[in-house]
């Protein structure tokens, strides 16, 4: 799938939900990214410090600890704090997003996602994404 030896974009996926993980995956795999998932904070800060991400898209409501403060962290260390992390949630409140921003992410989406603003956000965060010219939408 990639370039001449660039390898794919890597996204990270953090959400409880496997209706959303799924649909994420469907959206994304197509776009030449490649998808990987965590369910639960911890397991998304463990996978950060692991392995190399281009892009990390993060629920708010998760078991353990939640998506505001797995965003804090992954903003705090060194290694991963240029990683942009896309909050994807259904808290659409004002405060909410305030605390989003607040917390350090670079793109809030609520759901149900659209994928027009999930292609925005990759674009926005993602210098080195182009977009497959092949891909019609039709909506």
């Amino acid at each position: 799938k990639a370039a001449r030896g660039v390898p794919p974009l890597r996204a990270l996926v953090v959400d409880d939900s496997t209706t959303i993980r799924r649909l994420m995956d469907l959206t994304l795999s197509p776009l030449g990214i490649d998808v990987e998932f965590a369910d639960r904070g911890e397991e998304a800060l463990a996978q950060v410090q692991r392995n190399r991400y281009d892009i990390v898209f993060l629920d708010i409501m998760l078991p353990g600890i939640d998506g505001y403060r797995v965003c804090k962290q992954i903003k705090a260390e060194k290694n991963t704090r240029n990683i942009p992390v896309v909050m994807l949630t259904s808290k659409g409140t004002a405060f909410d997003k305030v605390r989003g921003l607040m917390a350090g992410t670079d793109v809030y989406l609520t759901k149900p996602l659209d994928r027009s603003q999930l292609i925005q956000a990759l674009s926005k965060c993602l210098t080195e994404w182009q977009q497959p010219v092949a891909v019609h939408v039709s909506s």
